[in-house]
């Protein structure tokens, strides 16, 4: 009697994600960005680049890893496009995935906040 088996292979192109922990990144200040990447099987760990440069990330998890880059006392020079890129390999095939974000760096005096009063306090 002959026996087969199946063999299920589960398998999932990387994904990433970029994201900034702040709305208002003002000169002189600091910011994070945070790279998310997620696959199986595991995706290499990923790059972080703004034009030609490239920056290190400390990074944390297998399947789906978390990296991080603080950057602080910033001035205009870190505004630009900021790309997270990774890949995965299926079946000898390579999956990339990359996620962009646009920094803006601005000064105090570009910052205004305004605020109203509410209704009935006057």
């Amino acid at each position: 009697k002959d026996v087969k088996s199946t063999q299920l292979l589960y398998v999932k192109p990387s994904t990433t994600v970029l994201s900034v922990n702040k709305d208002i990144i003002q000169k002189g200040s600091s910011f994070t960005l945070t790279c998310v990447v997620e696959g199986y099987p595991q995706p290499e760990t990923p790059t972080l680049r703004r034009g030609s440069t490239s920056f290190t990330l400390s990074c944390s998890g297998v399947n789906i890893k978390t990296c991080t880059v603080g950057f602080s006392n910033i001035d205009y020079s870190y505004s630009g496009q900021y790309t997270c890129s990774t890949k995965n390999t299926i079946n000898s095939q390579e999956k990339p995935s990359s996620a962009t974000l646009q920094i803006t760096v601005y000064s105090h005096t570009d910052v205004t906040m305004t605020t109203t009063p509410p209704p009935g306090s006057r």
